[in-house]
């Protein structure tokens, strides 16, 4: 095998591949990336076999070949090549990395592992994809990916949950003490699939390999999601086990609405929290008309509090949240004013913006002592 491209554009694809490569055993074919040059184009894979990545990138072919060597090892050496033009060859066993003008500036020989030995990556049925613009659906993802359980235990709540329902996509996600809900619509059509619960870690590569503009295809089988993005198709195995019934965790008929500017809720609990007591992280919300004021415990460091004006004409009410679950969903939502729904202070509460939107927020308050 021999090619030569821009060391910038390889350098690129194998940062990405070494996020999908296993790094448990550098002697493992999984740690491995898969290099294989034809058609002056290289198919470049990597997989932990819970995850796979696959891309192709243009190159000039001098001898179609393929084989695979050890991916975090390229990319650190990658990352300290100059931009420049490369040849990179492979000769007994070893990957040669040098110069394509011919110079003598730099050398890199790095062990290989024949490319037989390296696993087929699982594939889907072009026909299960469907299109979505990225903007909005890294926002659902920014909504509610935050709310997932990181408990074993609970191993089917470590996922966000994606159905369609109706001519809507739903994500859900929820840790048992807070729910986070998006149910959106899209201008392109979705095909029926397969409710799916998603591994956090494939939303977040996602991400991070997409523009936030355009479109993406995103599918869909048995076990296993997949997303197609620019040249680029990534696919996870879906985390097993019954989701929540989450439609009926998200509270109805609440009489009490309180409104409020969403920009001076967070800053009154990000001030308040610097003096809450670190293991239970308590602060307090009491409401009385057109009123809200959020204040900490007195402890070894002291106390605060901070009054705001609200909208808001029900009872007067004092409620207690972890100030780290409460703050979170706050900076999530995206408009000026805010909304806190509720029936009593001790039962699920609807966080969501003011108009409200495609998506709200459950949170359960604390116990009060």
């Amino acid at each position: 095998m021999k090619f030569v491209c821009q060391s910038s554009a390889l350098r690129a694809e194998i940062e990405i591949a070494n996020s999908f490569a296993s790094s448990k055993n550098s002697l493992s074919i999984s740690s491995n990336v898969l290099l294989e040059a034809s058609n002056d184009a290289l198919t470049i894979k990597a997989s932990d076999q819970k995850m796979g990545f696959s891309t192709i990138i243009p190159i000039s072919v001098m001898v179609p070949g393929a084989t695979t060597v050890y991916c975090e090892k390229l990319s650190q050496l990658l990352k300290n090549t100059p931009d420049t033009e490369i040849e990179v060859s492979e000769e007994n066993g070893v990957l040669i990395i040098k110069p394509a003008d011919g110079s003598n500036s730099f050398l890199i020989n790095i062990k290989t592992i024949e490319a037989s030995k390296f696993p087929e990556l699982i594939d889907i049925d072009e026909s299960l994809y469907f299109s979505l613009t990225q903007r909005d659906f890294f926002d659902m993802i920014d909504k509610t990916s935050f709310a997932v359980a990181d408990e074993d235990s609970r191993h089917f709540l470590t996922g966000v949950y994606m159905e369609k329902k109706d001519d809507d996509l739903v994500l859900v996600a929820t840790d048992g003490k807070r729910l986070s809900y998006v149910c959106r619509h899209f201008e392109q059509v979705l095909p029926d699939f397969m409710p799916a619960i998603i591994p956090t870690k494939f939303l977040a590569q996602m991400k991070s390999i997409g523009t936030g503009e355009g479109l993406f295809s995103i599918g869909v089988r048995e076990g296993f999601i997949f997303a197609e993005i620019g040249n680029r198709t990534i696919y996870s195995s879906l985390i097993q086990g019954p989701y929540p019934a989450y439609e009926k965790v998200i509270p109805k008929g609440l009489d009490n609405v309180c409104i409020l500017k969403k920009a001076d809720a967070e800053k009154a609990i990000s001030l308040i929290s610097i003096l809450v007591e670190s293991k239970s992280k308590r602060i307090y919300v009491d409401l009385s008309e057109n009123l809200i004021t959020f204040s900490s415990e007195n402890t070894e460091f002291g106390e605060s509090k901070q009054s705001l004006p609200a909208s808001y004409t029900g009872p007067d009410v004092r409620m207690s949240f972890n100030c780290q679950l409460l703050l979170t969903p706050i900076k999530k939502i995206d408009s000026d004013f805010m909304k806190i729904m509720f029936n009593k202070p001790s039962s699920a509460m609807i966080f969501t913006s003011e108009p409200e939107k495609d998506y709200l927020f459950v949170l359960m308050p604390m116990q009060i002592q």
